[in-house]
């Protein structure tokens, strides 16, 4: 009695895993709306939390050194070295020097540039209420 075997080989079993491997990888982009220009700006959400948590821990600093809550005048070097060890990767990482991460720019003491692929995006920093915020125009 002959009988038949059924079924796959196992190159016909590798190639159809491969092509599922590649169209998966070409299809998980767009099922995640991954895109370059997505992770610019959570890199420049991220970089500005960063400076507020910077803020914070400043502001923590200042208290429990038995001052009042008080910031620093200006987010760049001289400021960073009055900065305590807590907060100071938080500067120095982030804006120390003006132009240390992709894509921002120092414009003043209070006005930070960044570049959106084009589009012009401002954060003004304010000492007296320890912000740092986006703004829609253009700095003074």
């Amino acid at each position: 009695m002959k009988t038949k075997n059924q079924g796959f080989t196992l190159i016909e079993l590798v190639l159809v895993i491969a092509l599922l491997g590649i169209l998966a990888a070409a299809a998980l982009p767009k099922l995640f709306s991954i895109s370059t220009t997505t992770a610019r700006e959570n890199a420049r959400d991220a970089t500005a939390a960063a400076v507020q948590t910077g803020l914070s821990n400043y502001a923590a600093d200042q208290v429990a050194q038995g001052n009042s809550v008080s910031y620093p005048a200006a987010l760049d070097a001289r400021a960073v070295d009055d900065v305590s060890a807590n907060s100071k990767p938080f500067y120095g990482t982030v804006i120390q020097g003006g132009t240390t991460q992709k894509g921002w720019t120092k414009k003043s003491d209070t006005c930070y540039h960044f570049d959106n692929n084009g589009t012009a995006e401002y954060y003004v920093y304010s000492s007296a209420a320890g912000t740092f915020i986006n703004q829609t125009a253009a700095c003074p």
